[in-house]
């Protein structure tokens, strides 16, 4: 990877500290995938459908969302709180916990695209890209959709930016426009 882009995708990962996460999205059919909606609430041009979502993030998403399909860890303090290998009971004690936190700080940790999003509250998200070229179980590791465009991670050292305007939406792939819960 160019220093360039290196600098480029590390800029708009910064881009997202001081955004408070009002929403968390995760479980269902997409299991340990989750999604987190931060900053401002900006109106969806098509609202999202499904009644286990609140009314609120139906009709809105984050000025910035980062969407997790790869390994994950929230970790507290004092250690682990719960991971994408946890149960859905584990995952869904911990995840919440994220809401109404600041991002303090997000660092890509190097090119594999792993990435640590530390928040107000102590608690830190760690990201570990592990769909890697070959037959990965899914194409992607994570994203961060911004108003303007969308930076998808993975698999393995792959950085694509996506230009995005709320009226291109329904053309985007289906992984790429919906929440994990969709």
């Amino acid at each position: 990877m160019s220093a360039q882009l290196l600098d480029e995708v590390r800029s708009l990962v910064r881009s997202i500290r001081g955004l408070r996460c009002w929403y968390v999205s995760y479980g269902g059919a997409a299991g340990p995938t989750f999604q987190l909606a931060l900053g401002k609430k900006v109106r969806r041009s098509v609202p999202v459908r499904n009644p286990v979502h609140s009314e609120e993030y139906r009709q809105f998403e984050g000025e910035a969302n980062l969407l997790v399909w790869c390994t994950w860890r929230l970790d507290g303090p004092s250690g682990p709180l719960t991971s994408s290998d946890d149960t859905p009971e584990g995952i869904s004690k911990g995840l919440p916990q994220l809401r109404e936190a600041k991002v303090r700080g997000a660092s890509l940790i190097d090119n594999a695209g792993d990435l640590i999003v530390s928040f107000s509250n102590k608690l830190k998200v760690r990201i570990f890209c592990d769909h890697v070229p070959g037959a990965p179980s899914f194409d992607g590791n994570w994203e961060l959709w911004l108003t303007d465009r969308a930076l998808l991670v993975g698999p393995g050292s792959r950085f694509e930016f996506v230009e995005r305007r709320q009226d291109q939406e329904k053309s985007l792939p289906a992984r790429q426009r919906h929440s994990p819960n969709g």
